[in-house]
């Protein structure tokens, strides 16, 4: 059931354009769609008489939690984004990059990122096991070690996009107004995972202490193409103003490695340029992927900003 979570609530969003304020493009003028100026500072939504071209870089501070099991032994990697505030561009990096074309309702989109994270984890102070009452003599076990890990993960998203219309808020204002695009395509997936597990025992007994020690490596490399669905919804408040919501899922657990992957991502944007738009806002990303005697999922997530240009 996990796992189909990012599933289901791409397939809830679908169903809200079914909502009865609904009004599809092409049927009238829409609302807040004001004549065509000599600026033309109609919304991008409603300039669907000309070719309209954005491009989009973005810094990403992504944390992670991630489970990978091995033989029915799951191996927990925490870091939270606000850790890794101090290691970036160091050990630790997030970028993203979007192009998109539209003309009238249809469009085409290219979506891409790329994380590096890397570090250790320590568990110097260790754990300790009382022997005593298994073994019948004082003896105690104690355990140590640290991880090593290395993340590398990006995907490529492409394919068509397509506005299924808006909904005005206002009766007798014409914003605010939402707005709903449908995303599909291809989605190639690249994942990298390197984990070195250094194990130290030490058992003290009454006569003498004997300690031991060794490493666990593990690596889990996948890379390959997926279909992918998803949606957009653009809250726009003022002519200056937008909040958005991007939901997509890719593989479904069809493609290669049983593997399910979803991005969310919620942003905030400020007109600060007739063309640039500045965006902050939160993105998230689950993996979810198998092979063999090893499985791996997880979240990516964290802060991104970023700004929008439009030609």
């Amino acid at each position: 059931m996990k796992r189909l979570g990012p599933a289901i609530m791409v397939i809830l969003m679908l169903g809200c354009v079914s909502y009865p304020g609904y009004a599809a493009e092409g049927t009238g003028t829409p609302p807040g769609a004001a004549a065509k100026t000599k600026e033309d500072d109609r919304l991008p939504i409603h300039k669907q008489d000309q070719w309209q071209f954005f491009f989009a870089p973005y810094l990403w501070v992504p944390g992670m939690n991630v489970n990978t099991t091995i033989l029915n032994q799951t191996i927990s990697v925490d870091q939270g984004w606000w850790d890794m505030i101090p290691k970036l561009f160091s050990s630790a990096i997030g970028g993203m990059g979007r192009f998109e074309v539209w003309k009238g309702k249809w469009g085409f989109f290219i979506d891409s990122y790329f994380i590096y994270l890397g570090g250790n984890v320590s568990d110097s102070p260790g754990k300790t096991i009382d022997l005593s009452r298994r073994l019948n003599i004082p003896a105690t076990l104690l355990l140590n070690g640290d991880l090593k890990y290395i993340v590398r993960a990006g995907n490529v998203d492409f394919g068509p996009r397509y506005l299924l219309g808006t909904v005005n808020l206002s009766a007798n204002k014409p914003l605010p107004i939402l707005s709903f695009e449908v995303l599909g395509g291809g989605r190639f997936n690249a994942y990298s995972q390197y984990l070195k597990l250094n194990l130290n025992a030490t058992l003290v007994g009454p006569i003498q202490t004997v300690t031991a020690g060794g490493s666990f490596i593990s690596k889990f490399e996948r890379y390959y193409i997926e279909p992918m669905l998803g949606m957009r919804i653009g809250l726009w408040l003022t002519p200056k103003v937008v909040i958005t919501f991007r939901g997509t899922v890719g593989g479904f657990g069809f493609a290669a490695d049983n593997n399910l992957d979803s991005d969310m991502e919620l942003s905030f944007g400020y007109k600060i340029h007739k063309n640039i738009y500045a965006y902050a806002g939160y993105r998230a990303r689950f993996e979810s992927a198998s092979q063999d005697f090893i499985s791996v999922d997880g979240w990516f997530h964290g802060p991104i900003m970023g700004a929008v240009f439009a030609f």
